[in-house]
């Protein structure tokens, strides 16, 4: 098996070819929406796609047109802090655009939608390599969901202790 190093770079080039990016990130949106965790949360919280990620402009419409709260992560001091979705965005130190306002307690996430390079179907999960899913992941009481297109499913990925699975893989 591959190391994570090797995994991440092919995952990427994988993940980067998706053509049809929007129309399939609709739709993962749509099989997310259709989940029983979703129609229980009052707040979701997401990300904002980056570098070939699912487009996630269409999950914040559906999230509003559904009345729902929109929590984004920011990163601050080698941790995920979820915010608030709603006010001011800038791009972080890795690219990524972050919430600026105040971080807000992890209990009153309903539902966390994370993103990743690669999953399994039983949910193990490769991210970027900063390990911030998986500190966070533990103190997020609600269910989560991994997301991601159908080439980036593995069948099996490198695991080390301290890396957490994710309850559930939707992809298109």
């Amino acid at each position: 098996m591959d190391d994570k190093a090797t995994l991440r770079r092919r995952m990427k080039m994988v993940r980067d070819l998706v053509d049809d990016h929007l129309i399939r990130s609709v739709q993962l949106w749509a099989r997310v929406a259709a989940l029983p965790e979703y129609d229980a949360a009052d707040t979701v919280m997401a990300f904002v796609g980056f570098k070939g990620e699912p487009e996630t402009d269409p999950l914040f419409a559906r999230l509003a047109a559904d009345g729902k709260r929109l929590l984004l992560p920011r990163i601050q001091d080698g941790e995920i802090h979820a915010c608030d979705g709603e006010g001011p965005v800038v791009v972080s130190s890795f690219g990524v655009s972050e919430p600026q306002g105040p971080a807000l307690p992890p209990d009153i996430i309903g539902l966390l939608i994370v993103p990743g390079l690669a999953f399994t179907v039983g949910g193990d999960r490769l991210g970027y390599g900063g390990g911030f899913y998986d500190r966070f992941i533990p103190k997020v009481a609600a269910p989560n969901v991994g997301v991601c297109f159908a080439e980036q499913i593995v069948d099996v990925l490198p695991v080390e202790p301290h890396d957490v699975r994710v309850e559930r893989v939707i992809s298109t």
